[in-house]
């Protein structure tokens, strides 16, 4: 019942009822307009035997938020599978805050999240956990379980993070306080403003090479945009 109770907010449009989370951690000299945590592509997930073309990249997208069911359906079911079978082809760059909305009050950012205070919170773990660890890989593999998690009905929470830091022998302290303090502001902030920039309406909102994708046609436009077809594409899709 709560999972289908929240498919009917994934639209974009907010209330004056809405749920504000306001967080009063105030940024001190913080200069976001040269804050980009995912400048570096993501790290290559090597297999043995496996020759990894290393000039060609295909750039994927994903704006979404950390508690709407489609996006955590979407998370789950195309989205981490295609990171296992083609993370070495490609440059994924994910944007964790949706329709949420930043305002700014007596030099304090605040945050209006679709799904209440939880998400946003949810989404500065994602955002945490993209900005602190090194291998971006591990990284989107690590927010993947916490939307897993979510879909079993716990929520990209403290106690997802740590069933998660356990299941990828990941210390998830520093990821916790990240999103308790004033850099989780700043990155929620960024993350605001770069998907004000894409300019969607609803979430997930998917872009391959810049071009909008459906959700059930991802695995084949990520496929089809490589001008060398990786062995990975040829097995799903039967290419000769």
């Amino acid at each position: 019942m709560l999972i289908m109770s929240l498919y009917v907010h994934c639209l974009f449009y907010f209330t004056v009822h809405s749920t504000v989370y306001a967080f009063e951690q105030k940024l001190h000299n913080a200069n976001l307009n040269t804050l980009n945590p995912q400048e570096e592509s993501v790290n290559v997930l090597r297999k043995e035997n496996f020759t990894v073309n290393t000039e060609e990249r295909v750039t994927v997208q994903l704006y979404y938020e950390s508690l709407c069911p489609y996006c955590i359906r979407f998370s789950i079911d195309r989205f981490t599978p295609i990171i296992k079978k083609l993370g070495q082809y490609l440059e994924i760059q994910t944007y964790p805050y949706g329709n949420a909305q930043t305002f700014k009050r007596k030099g304090k950012y605040t945050f209006q999240c679709q799904h209440g205070p939880e998400e946003c919170y949810g989404n500065k773990l994602h955002a945490c956990a993209i900005d602190l660890m090194q291998n971006k890989t591990q990284a989107l593999l690590f927010n993947s379980c916490l939307m897993d998690s979510a879909r079993l009905g716990l929520g990209s929470d403290n106690n997802a993070a740590d069933s998660c830091g356990n299941i990828q022998n990941i210390n998830t302290t520093m990821i916790k306080q990240c999103a308790e303090g004033a850099k989780g502001v700043q990155l929620l902030k960024y993350y605001g403003d770069k998907s004000k920039e894409a300019g969607f309406h609803y979430v997930p909102y998917i872009l391959v090479n810049g071009k909008r994708t459906r959700q059930s046609k991802f695995a084949k436009k990520v496929c089809e945009a490589f001008a060398n077809t990786p062995p990975s594409c040829r097995k799903m899709f039967h290419i000769a």
